[in-house]
């Protein structure tokens, strides 16, 4: 199971959020919805946020309650990436279910055509 690690700094008055897996850095951006976007690209299972929480994604609400109680240096942009986390991973398990659903249906993927026997 990979591991994020999450850091906050400012630039001029606006927070960056800095994303590294693996010791390496992925992503650098002000974004909370698009860092979560690529947690989920690199299939990331547990999120660390500045080395003061951790937890394993998607998020949940008592997660996002914990996470509240921290003191981190960015309380509202961590807070707000705990609950982008949540609803990122409940979007796109969603979104995988509905494409399975059309493929179970149909059987395969066509062309836009239809089968001889309509």
């Amino acid at each position: 199971m990979k591991t994020a690690h999450v850091t906050f700094s400012r630039d001029t008055g606006v927070v960056e959020i800095t994303l590294e897996i693996n010791g390496r850095q992925v992503a650098k951006c002000s974004s909370q919805e698009s860092i979560a976007l690529e947690l989920q690209i690199h299939e990331v299972g547990v999120l660390d946020i500045e080395g003061k929480f951790s937890t394993e994604l998607p998020t949940s609400a008592e997660r996002l309650v914990l996470a509240s109680q921290i003191a981190f240096s960015e309380l509202m942009p961590a807070l707000k990436l705990v609950a982008a986390c949540s609803a990122t991973g409940l979007a796109s398990t969603s979104l995988r279910s509905k494409q399975s659903r059309k493929y179970k249906v149909t059987g395969a993927v066509t062309d836009g055509t239809r089968s001889p026997r309509h």
